[in-house]
């Protein structure tokens, strides 16, 4: 009796996790210009107030920022931008832990709030080029492959990966967003 009890309790939890990380909040992206019919990206979400007028910032100024939101959402994935703590001192980070719900791929981004607003808008369009080499890899499906894939395609040491194309990302979103200030 208490071992169903038990069973049910941890189905109860488990399908209320789902539909929390489902149930996220959404952010516009739009062209500079079409502010009026912009949509919203669910597949690029925050629960952080705070995050989320970044993202939308870093979309309206920033030409390479929509196209990785866009190219996204064109995946069976979903990811999640909210604030917490990364290894190694790095300001954000594409967690590698990927789980299935609803035949989506969710994964996580950790941004460190303090920091400058541009440097994190930057930064955060360099997660979202990770998030979305993930994605374009149709086999990554556990956290195990993610890891995997990233020590076989961009080992730098010690479980840290970087790779170019996000360097480029990084760079190309700081110098479209300083431009509009």
């Amino acid at each position: 009796m208490a071992r169903n009890w038990r069973r049910r309790l941890r189905r109860g939890v488990m399908y209320t996790v789902v539909i929390g990380l489902l149930s996220g909040t959404t952010f516009g992206v739009q062209a500079e210009g079409d502010r009026e019919t912009a949509g919203l990206s669910p597949r690029v979400r925050t629960s952080n107030p705070a995050i989320a007028a970044l993202l939308t910032e870093a979309s309206i100024g920033s030409a390479t920022f929509r196209g990785l939101v866009s190219s996204i959402e064109g995946t069976d994935g979903i990811v999640y931008i909210e604030p917490g703590q990364c290894r190694h001192g790095v300001r954000a980070c594409l967690s590698l832990s990927v789980a299935g719900a609803g035949g989506f791929r969710i994964l996580r981004v950790l941004v460190n709030l303090a920091t400058d607003a541009l440097e994190l808008m930057s930064t955060i369009g360099h997660e979202l080029r990770h998030a979305l080499e993930i994605l374009t890899e149709p086999s990554v499906r556990t956290s195990q492959q993610a890891y995997l894939y990233y020590a076989r395609e961009a080992a730098t040491g010690r479980d840290v990966f970087e790779t170019q194309a996000a360097i480029q990302v990084g760079f190309a979103v700081e110098r479209e967003l300083a431009r509009r200030r």
